[in-house]
């Protein structure tokens, strides 16, 4: 299919679709959401560069606060008459159909490209199905589906050519993260390509209907019911035709790229008896497989044009010898007869063809969809009784089909390669420099996919790469390896690696110089290795990275191995491109780094060493035993070790629940480095403690016999003077940021580098320490030290390394986490706290501990609220029933009397709990209760005074759930909210959103953020009614302590906004960094603390002194603002007066309203 004639472009699936969209628009509007997101950054990145499109100008594009914002700018746009792009994905999509209804309507000529993805149910998934696709389908917007990086360039211009020449909208959609981000060789479509096949006098009909004072009409009427029908019937007219003008674009496209699509494509043998029916990323291995096999005498219908739905066109694609079909759906409908893509060929076929119909689900959430996947669906299709409603690739025994070995029909010569990553070590960025390179400078092509799992940076990343001399149409894993590099030591003792490596394939290990492999490598890893006859190779490459002063960044040294012995072009000549892509990519970083990069390339190949093992005893080796659970432990053992795919549906638990204290079993162990004790230097202030992202490091007092045998200090303090200090880490927790060793006032810690040996003392040590009673009630929670030696009840979450935004969600458990509900906002926090199986949050010696839930990302504040006042609703009905048992004599003896002093306490945290407590097993030991009875012991979790405290991002807070985050405020009830502000949208990769200050280059906002950072806190002072706080707990911990105490204590509603630093801030010294970080932006005028407490005669308390307003941290710390000096200069010189003044205006306006007061 693919011809040598044009540009060849190593791209993923959105950036192929996004260049074809920028040439043939005018507008854009776009909001962030994974996988989409990529699609609206190239936008704003080509904006800033000056890119054109196909009409000599510039696309005018604006973010949104919302996709039902930019769903509501794309109508508008189009019905003023300009051409107009958006992109979207899942939940985004749902919330554009509203508007879509409209735009279809009103025949707007807009296209909404779609990176497909599962929608949100019981859990979150960034991943693959086609449920976003099916739930617009009601809107009647055309749908015109890709099935690769190929298609998703040349069917994006066919929308947007045909949306032109009907003026009908669109939507263009490809499999989510399976095409949005494999990056693949595709053959660019130039402006001299696509302008023959703009139709002007379309567009120029398109201008004259649309909306214009010089020839006025109205549009968006309301309409009585005589008239409605007619509107609606009217309609399908339009629509009838328009499988004939995509027909026609296919073939005008194909006549100019040699290149030719179909509505409904067929492939496979002339008289195939059998045909599978599909759309989407899947189609190729199907089509791979069935070419192959002919045998089978099975085609396959690749659906491009979803809507409309062509009867006729469709069944013209099926060959007429069929006399079986089976329909491929990548959805699940729980109550619905059949998935969405059956019912319609069902219905086509209807009067139609009489064949016999069977349908199944696959690749759900981007389950891998390979070849032998497709052989056993083929199979299946072929026996004399196929079976119906089957799944693949999900362990289901009631509807699964059986598999066979992996397997793959590539092109012959075809390289094939696997590298097991940790995230932010570079490896993916590597790769994706590595295909680049290879494709751009020889006639290979390549193909490249990463797979992650759900944690942060300090996740697993497993990059899938292949090239060869033809094209490369793959959409699934690497089978079979010739290559596999393990890139961090602790995967070795955890994953299975060794799985899809050749027999005589090569295996790289990163691993100490120092280490003896016959020793210290698993017997599983050594016994596999042996019988695949396989190469083994080693690279200390950590300690390399250490000796040349860039420790963690391994990236190159792994790189450079890749090419020396994966044989796929001569090794000087790689390294050499290596070289120069290094002095390009790292040009604005300085000749330093540049020259530690091309030594770290140097030095690679000489600490390469192969081990020659001795191959009978490694066969002999003893294998590890497997770990043997059930329930959630079973499916938190799979998810350590990288198969949860094999847990079955039986197995799973209901509706995702996750009990607290999972996190504790993953022991990732992703530190290189972590923090030592001094005890000699230690003044016991526990700030380490407070800063620490993950609750790895803790304050432990203990007795002379709990410590026995630990270094330990007497304690100071009156209260607790009878036992024993000591500060003990967890190294498998720990994520070595160093948080805690820059926040040491006394240098009482270092980093010292992980071993085995320390891994198990400390883990001892650690585990000697938690078996003592937890002893931070004997000190009244007023400072930092005497908060951090209470329990946090959030521990080991997956935030990055040195997140600025789990400390004061740790902190805020230690005060009130016995009796906390958290509505958490879909983002960063959604990840780091609730990654699946792992639960962070953790439970007290009462077995209490924080309650967690998720709805979505617009709707968390109406969704806490939701939870506040039925809690409120709940206590309300139980203290009812409490008085009219008490009342009837039902309740009687010690009962009794502890209902009364509950009733006397109802409304107090810590005295209703402790009775709550006491009046629980005796109330659960009424027999034979009333009614009345029954239904209060039914309600017995709800006695003690609850808390629900509502928490989320920037994101949430300033731009999507602004309204119902104001509305919540606005209601006066005692709802509590903290917002973990990173000044980007974090979790989707860095956009900007309004807490974004004025010069920062964020994505979305390439050139610098051109507006003031909206203030949210003195929005929310106007109210006169809701406690404010702006804090930010890594440069004042005591200031962001006082706000949590007295937020909680307010009687009404109120909000925390705390300062949270992001690792798309790019701090330069490392988010480490950011305790002292945080106080130089302090001395700056960057942050500003305050508490507005409206209970005091004077509300407002300005927590922060007169700023000296030198944007130095900022410009010389942060890469978000040093790249704007550095790439517009004059953008600069423009902006950053700007914000200074915008630091005077907010700071001298807190100051002027206390002074006034």
């Amino acid at each position: 299919m693919l011809r040598s004639f044009g540009k060849r472009i190593p791209g993923d699936g959105n950036t192929a679709a996004t260049s074809v969209a920028y040439q043939l628009s005018e507008t854009s509007f776009i909001y962030p959401i994974t996988p989409a997101t990529t699609m609206g950054e190239l936008v704003d990145a080509w904006i800033a560069q000056g890119r054109k499109n196909i009409w000599g100008n510039k696309v005018h594009m604006a973010m949104m606060q919302s996709e039902g914002g930019a769903a509501a700018a794309v109508h508008g746009a189009t019905a003023v008459g300009a051409l107009c792009a958006t992109f979207t994905a899942s939940q985004g999509a749902l919330l554009m159909i509203p508007d879509m209804y409209k735009i279809i309507g009103e025949m707007c000529p807009a296209v909404s490209h779609i990176s497909a993805r599962c929608i949100a149910t019981s859990a979150l998934s960034i991943y693959n199905d086609h449920g976003d696709i099916y739930a617009c389908r009601a809107t009647g917007m055309p749908i015109l589906f890709s099935n690769g990086v190929q298609e998703a360039h040349d069917l994006a211009a066919v929308a947007h050519l045909t949306t032109i020449h009907t003026g009908l909208p669109f939507i263009h959609t490809f499999d989510g993260f399976r095409t949005s981000h494999e990056i693949n060789t595709y053959e660019e479509l130039d402006n001299e390509t696509l302008w023959p096949l703009i139709d002007q006098k379309a567009l120029a009909a398109f201008r004259a209907r649309s909306l214009n004072p010089e020839h006025p009409s109205e549009r968006g009427t309301i309409c009585g019911p005589e008239y409605v029908w007619q509107m609606h019937e009217k309609l399908r007219k339009p629509f009838q035709a328009l499988p004939t003008e995509v027909e026609k674009m296919m073939k005008a496209l194909g006549d100019k790229t040699g290149r030719y699509y179909k509505p409904y494509q067929y492939a496979g043998p002339r008289d195939p008896e059998n045909v599978i029916i599909m759309m989407g990323s899947g189609c190729d291995p199907v089509e791979e497989y069935i070419t192959e096999h002919p045998e089978f005498k099975t085609g396959l219908i690749k659906v491009h044009l979803f809507r409309p739905f062509s009867v006729e066109m469709f069944n013209a694609a099926i060959p007429a010898s069929v006399k079986k079909i089976c329909v491929l759906d990548k959805v699940v409908d729980p109550t619905g007869p059949r998935e969405p893509l059956f019912e319609d060929v069902a219905a086509a076929l209807i009067g139609e063809r009489n064949v016999k119909i069977i349908g199944g689900r696959y690749g759900i959430s981007s389950r891998d969809f390979a070849p032998v996947h497709v052989e056993a669906i083929v199979k299946n299709l072929a026996s004399e009784l196929p079976k119906d409603r089957f799944t693949v690739g999900v362990v289901n025994p009631e509807t699964q089909l059986p598999l066979g070995k992996p397997f793959d029909h590539l092109p012959e010569g075809t390289k094939q390669c696997m590298f097991w990553g940790l995230g932010s070590d570079g490896t993916v960025g590597a790769n994706k420099q590595a295909i680049k390179l290879i494709v751009s400078n020889t006639k290979l092509y390549g193909q490249a996919y990463f797979a992650y799992d759900a944690h942060k940076s300090g996740g697993v990343t497993t990059p899938h790469l292949r090239f060869g001399a033809k094209p490369i149409n793959a959409p699934y894993y690497v089978q079979n390896a010739d290559y596999i590099a393990c890139h961090n030591p602790s995967y070795l003792h955890k994953f299975d690696m060794t799985k899809q490596l050749k027999k005589g394939g090569v295996f790289v290990i990163n691993f100490p110089g120092s280490a003896d492999l016959n020793k210290d490598l698993p017997g599983s890893f050594r016994k596999a290795i042996a019988e695949k006859d396989a190469k083994l190779y080693t690279i200390d490459a950590t300690q390399i990275a250490i000796d040349l002063k860039l420790p963690g960044r391994i990236n190159m040294l792994m790189q450079t191995v890749f090419f020396g012995l994966a044989n796929i072009i001569p090794a000087e000549e790689c390294i050499a491109l290596l070289k120069k892509s290094i002095a390009k990519q790292y040009a604005r970083k300085g000749k330093e780094v540049i020259q530690k990069n091309w030594d770290m390339v140097d030095h690679a190949l000489q600490g390469l060493k192969e081990f020659k093992y001795n191959k009978a005893e490694w066969l002999n080796a003893p294998v590890e035993p497997r770990p043997k659970h059930e329930g959630i432990r079973h499916i938190i053992d799979m998810s350590i070790l990288q198969e949860g795919e094999s847990v079955s549906v039986d197995e799973m638990v209901e509706i995702g629940l996750v009990p607290n204290d999972t996190a504790k079993y993953e022991k990732r162990g992703i530190a290189v480095t972590v923090p030592k004790w001094e005890e000699k230097k230690c003044i016991q202030c526990n700030t380490c403690a407070m800063v620490c992202p993950h609750a790895v490091i803790r304050p432990f007092l203990l007795t002379q016999e709990e410590a026995k045998g630990l270094t330990t200090l007497k304690a100071k303090g009156k209260e607790i003077k009878n036992y024993q200090f000591r500060i003990q880490i967890t190294p498998l927790d720990c994520t070595g940021c160093a948080t805690c060793v820059t926040s040491c006032p006394t240098k009482a810690l270092s980093m010292t580098y992980r071993n085995a040996k320390l891994d198990e003392e400390e883990g001892k040590n650690w585990d000697q320490c938690l078996a003592a009673p937890n002893r931070g009630h004997l000190l009244p929670p007023t400072n930092v030290r005497n908060v951090q030696f209470r329990q946090p009840l959030i521990e080991f979450n997956g935030a990055c390394q040195g997140c600025g935004e789990t400390a004061i969600c740790k902190l805020l458990t230690q005060l009130y986490g016995d009796q906390l509900y958290l509505a958490n906002a879909t983002g960063c926090s959604l990840v780091w706290g609730a990654t699946f199986p792992f639960n962070p949050f953790t439970t007290n010696e009462r077995g209490h501990g924080p309650a967690w839930a998720n709805s979505l990302f617009e709707d968390n504040a109406e969704f806490g609220y939701g939870m506040f006042k039925a809690v409120e609703a709940r206590r309300n009905i139980t203290k009812k029933l409490v008085v009219e048992l008490l009342e009837s004599g039902e309740i009687k003896g010690e009962l009794k009397e502890l209902f009364e002093q509950l009733l006397k306490v109802w409304d107090q945290d810590k005295e209703s709990g402790d009775l709550a407590e006491k009046i629980k097993p005796l109330l659960a030991k009424v027999q034979n209760p009333s009614e009345k009875m029954y239904a209060l012991q039914s309600q017995a979790d709800i006695l003690s005074k609850k808390q629900v405290w509502i928490v989320g991002g920037d994101g949430w807070a300033y731009d999507i759930g602004y309204g119902g985050l104001d509305h919540v405020l606005a209601s006066g009830e005692n709802v509590k909210i903290i917002i973990y502000d990173t000044e980007v949208y974090s979790n989707t990769g860095g956009q900007c959103s309004k807490a974004t200050s004025r010069g920062a280059v964020a994505n979305f906002s390439a050139a610098g953020y051109t507006k003031a950072k909206k203030d949210l806190g003195a929005i929310a002072m106007t109210y006169k009614n809701i406690y404010v706080a702006s804090t930010c707990l890594l440069a004042d911990p005591n200031q962001a302590l006082k706000a949590l105490q007295e937020a909680k204590e307010y009687n009404g509603p109120a909000i925390i906004i705390n300062y949270s630093p992001c690792i798309n801030h790019g701090i330069k010294k490392g988010l480490g960094s950011t305790p002292k970080h945080c106080k130089d932006l302090l001395k700056t005028g960057y942050l500003n603390l305050f508490r507005y407490n409206p209970a005091k005669p004077k509300p407002l308390t300005v927590d922060t002194k007169q700023p000296d307003y030198n944007l130095d941290p900022l410009v010389k710390g942060e890469n978000r603002f040093a790249a704007l000096k550095d790439i517009y200069p004059k953008e600069a010189e423009t902006k950053f007066p700007q914000l200074i003044n915008d630091m005077k205006t907010r700071y001298e306006g807190y100051k002027k309203i206390h002074e006034t007061q």
